[in-house]
């Protein structure tokens, strides 16, 4: 059964390509070509240059999870490669250190649940007007199209031109090498991912933000969007997103159809609540004209009224749901940005 799963992912021939010989050989010597560059035109410390170097990489391995909580017998599997180690990673680590504060201004942006907890302090809820609605997009690591994800994370860095060390063209010549090149091992075939990134590369929900972003900016929250006005609250945490509807269900089913027309390349699932929803590891729910929340795992409650000290709003158990943080790379770019 796992085996049949891994099969049928890695058939599909818009994600992935399959290949006759390990690749890594010559993405070293692609490597090789960048990094002496950065090094001569002072981009790059000689602590950097030996980071971005993998001596003797790891083959990156693809294996899947199983996506219980869709509720399908069997399960989906969800894909992952595993690339610590891998001659990638380290370019994957290094352009991550310049996209997380690019990630970290999306005004949509949500960290974690203690995010969602304070975000929820400020927000009233008209159970007679409003709806309260997740958003999930499906398989978003995995659909995001490449060079357009390149495109715009090319244009973010540019408008920090000023303040970077290390020139946005150079980011970009590593980041595309990193997400084009990215490749794998199942059992004794190789193969090349060529839609989107892999879930397990450092930089990939950097990229799957900053792609989303992109759509946030250009369809959802822009004033040509007919539904911009019913949009009472839209906070995304990577593909979850966290929506209050101003209007009734037959206009929240509408409005996911149109979001579902705008992009070929994301799908959203809508899930309408009866005034209660789960989202992340928490339990949001109406009460009393406000959004209350409980940890799934505690089922301990937890007032969102203003006025409650800080410390009352974690769940109890102390679980907290975190975006993957960025590998401490460097001690090297403390003067990566002015």
């Amino acid at each position: 059964m796992y085996r049949d799963e891994c099969d049928r992912l890695l058939v599909n021939t818009q994600h992935y390509k399959r290949l006759y010989r390990d690749p890594t050989s010559d993405i070293q010597d692609e490597i090789s070509f960048l990094v002496p560059k950065g090094m001569e035109n002072d981009w790059l410390t000689q602590h950097e240059a030996a980071f971005l170097v993998q001596v003797n990489p790891r083959i990156p391995y693809f294996y899947i999870l199983p996506k219980v909580h869709k509720g399908k017998i069997p399960p989906p599997g969800r894909a992952i490669v595993s690339g610590i180690g891998s001659v990638l990673e380290p370019l994957s680590q290094f352009v991550d250190f310049f996209l997380q504060p690019l990630v970290k201004k999306i005004p949509t942006y949500l960290k974690d649940t203690t995010d969602v907890l304070v975000l929820l302090d400020s927000v009233s809820f008209d159970k007679t007007k409003e709806l309260l609605i997740t958003l999930d997009v499906e398989s978003l690591y995995t659909n995001i199209p490449q060079e357009v994800t390149l495109e715009v994370i090319s244009n973010l860095l540019e408008a920090k031109r000023g303040e970077l060390r290390t020139p946005p063209d150079f980011i970009l010549d590593l980041a595309h090498l990193a997400l084009t090149r990215n490749y794998f091992k199942f059992e004794d075939s190789f193969f090349l991912q060529i839609q989107g990134t892999s879930m397990g590369s450092t930089f990939a929900p950097s990229l799957a933000c900053l792609y989303v972003d992109n759509f946030e900016r250009q369809v959802v929250v822009h004033d040509d969007n007919m539904f911009l006005q019913q949009i009472k609250l839209w906070k995304r945490y990577i593909d979850d997103i966290l929506l209050v509807w101003t209007g009734t269900r037959k206009e929240a089913l509408t409005f996911s159809n149109w979001l579902n027309a705008a992009n070929p390349f994301l799908n959203f699932t809508m899930t309408i609540g009866d005034n209660r929803l789960p989202f992340l590891d928490l339990l949001i729910y109406e009460n009393d004209g406000a959004l209350a929340t409980e940890s799934e795992a505690a089922g301990n409650y937890v007032s969102q009224r203003p006025g409650r000290p800080r410390g009352f709003w974690a769940p109890r158990d102390g679980r907290k749901l975190s975006a993957p943080a960025t590998p401490d790379i460097l001690p090297l770019r403390a003067g990566a940005l002015a």
